[in-house]
């Protein structure tokens, strides 16, 4: 039978979680990190970005969790300039500023995010092919399916898939907004390999990069060339994709640097076998996974030579809950929103997960969803 916690994380025999610990909340010393901003820094925000600075905005419709507090104040660019705006004037208030990117492999505190909260708009979402040679720009009609309206745009029409030499290496821009997804949908379109394997892994190219996301042997990494972004207090700053220092699902981005854009090198290859590691990807991610249901992704990195969904399952805590929130009985890496769940209700699964699986098999699991704001 599955394990069960309720909302204090006390439940037949389940160890009651620790106190909340963070994995990723680290605020440089003297920023300002309250509720109350200064009504300057709001009024110059708005003479900018207008209704796209919102002080007290929920940020669940932001996360794929559909979990979190409100902002003291979200900000959604739309430009570099609008961005760098933003980032120098929380900098001339010593706020701290926190990117929020696409949401969905991040746990926002039930209190809220204190500080700036930047959540890139439309017009970081663009995918530029004019880096490819003239044969692979645009996409075929059946391939440009599923594209957002910016990064279709972006794209300018084709009558049929670009041919060339076997492994031409080709070099693409995605705007930090783009979607993951369709970034590789759109690849595979263009006869392009390298990024087949994220098919179906939700969130932006900015989050993917930050997280260097993959799977299935494939990860962020191995494409990027180079990225775009700026410093925290606004100025540019490009950086070479070797100075990222990749790890598995980390990079080394310097503190507070905000991703606008990542320039990939991808190669050109038989279009139907890109798109048949596709598919194959899709079908084992639709199999594995659970659909229907809010998440955030997988919760947990998997260890060396194991597999942190087998490791809970084994626990037997698949199908465990805390108020409305659930270990997934489909994959039990996975936690979903039954509707109305707390970050507390996560985080007590999530702690609950830890401790099971530490004394059951002596593995610590660390958290790969990454745990903000405030609690």
């Amino acid at each position: 039978m599955a394990a069960a916690a309720n909302d204090q994380g006390a439940a037949s025999g389940v160890p009651a979680p620790r106190p909340v610990r963070l994995a990723h909340h680290d605020y440089p010393d003297g920023l300002l990190m309250s509720h109350t901003l200064p009504a300057a820094l709001i009024d110059t925000l708005r003479a900018r970005l207008g209704d796209r600075a919102r002080p007290g905005e929920s940020l669940a419709r932001y996360t794929s969790f559909r979990i979190g507090g409100p902002a003291d104040v979200l900000v959604l660019p739309d430009t570099r300039e609008e961005l760098a705006h933003a980032l120098a004037t929380a900098a001339a208030f010593g706020v701290h500023v926190t990117l929020l990117g696409g949401g969905s492999n991040v746990l926002v505190g039930d209190a809220g995010m204190r500080g700036v909260v930047v959540k890139l708009g439309r017009g970081f979402a663009r995918i530029d092919w004019n880096h490819a040679p003239e044969a692979a720009r645009g996409s075929a009609r059946a391939g440009r399916r599923g594209l957002g309206a910016s990064e279709e745009r972006s794209a300018a029409p084709a009558a049929r898939a670009p041919d060339g030499p076997p492994d031409e290496s080709i070099s693409i821009q995605a705007g930090a907004a783009a979607q993951l997804g369709r970034l590789a949908r759109a690849a595979v379109a263009h006869g392009l390999a390298g990024l087949e394997y994220a098919e179906g892994i939700p969130g932006t190219v900015g989050g993917a990069l930050f997280m260097n996301a993959g799977a299935y042997g494939g990860e962020v990494a191995h494409a990027v060339e180079s990225v775009e972004g700026l410093e925290r207090d606004g100025r540019a700053l490009d950086l070479p994709g070797h100075a990222l220092a990749f790890g598995y699902r980390r990079s080394a981005l310097p503190p507070g640097f905000v991703v606008s854009a990542v320039r990939f090198r991808l190669r050109r290859a038989e279009p139907g076998q890109v798109r048949s590691r596709m598919d194959e990807a899709r079908a084992r991610r639709t199999a594995a996974q659970p659909h229907g249901r809010a998440n955030a992704g997988s919760i947990f990195k998997n260890p060396n030579g194991d597999h942190a969904g087998r490791l809970i399952e084994v626990a037997g805590l698949k199908g465990a809950r805390a108020g409305r929130a659930r270990i997934s009985e489909r994959h039990a890496n996975f936690i979903v929103n039954e509707g109305g769940a707390r970050a507390a209700d996560v985080k007590v699964l999530m702690d609950v997960a830890q401790r099971v699986v530490w004394e059951r098999s002596g593995v610590w699991l660390e958290p790969e969803v990454q745990l903000v704001g405030s609690w």
